[in-house]
């Protein structure tokens, strides 16, 4: 999947072996990781804002007439996912993280390279297909034949994503020995 390359002493990343990343170049995966986890165990709290709209009298009983209830107003914040997942700064721990795990592909067990390089793929596909997910999201009330419930439901598929790009992430911690850090923002 990375042009890997057999040599007499095994696989061997071309061009990157001899940049293998330090441990506070690792951490970042491990903080990324940590910061994915506290997404996903606050994900309604960091992907809605709810009591920030000013509405006149005039706009809440039509908000209460086309939407229900009369409880506070919450809008869907699902552009939220990319900050988690290294889309949105240069200063993420998670920014650019597949080419990090390319990067640190000698350290693993030469006998678990393959697999190692798989997750890491299936990583960056994972990731990117949230963060793709979390912007169509976004988008779902703007569209035709869109709305709230749009919204929700592509919000769901993007949290999906998300529990899977956290497996991944964590699989590549095990093959780099890695210790799993607590949740944290």
């Amino acid at each position: 999947a990375f042009g890997t390359s057999l040599t007499a002493g095994g696989p061997v990343v071309p061009a990157l072996a001899a940049s293998t990343p330090s441990p506070a170049e690792l951490s970042r995966l491990q903080k990324g990781h940590a910061r994915v986890r506290y997404l996903l165990e606050n994900w309604d709290a960091l992907t809605s804002t709810c009591g920030s709209k000013i509405m006149s009298n005039t706009e809440r009983k039509q908000v209460i007439r086309t939407e229900g209830g009369g409880g506070g107003f919450c809008d869907k914040d699902p552009l939220k996912v990319q900050e988690f997942l290294g889309y949105k700064s240069t200063e993420d721990p998670l920014f650019k993280a597949d080419k990090l795990m390319v990067r640190a592909a000698p350290l693993v067990d030469p006998d678990d390279f393959e697999a190692y390089l798989d997750t890491v793929e299936k990583y960056r596909e994972k990731a990117d297909q949230g963060a793709m997910m979390a912007y169509t999201s976004s988008w779902g009330e703007a569209n035709p034949n869109g709305g709230k419930e749009v919204v929700d439901a592509y919000l769901e598929v993007t949290k999906n994503e998300v529990v899977l790009t956290e497996g991944l992430l964590r699989k590549v911690l095990g093959f780099l020995g890695l210790e799993v850090l607590p949740p944290q923002k």
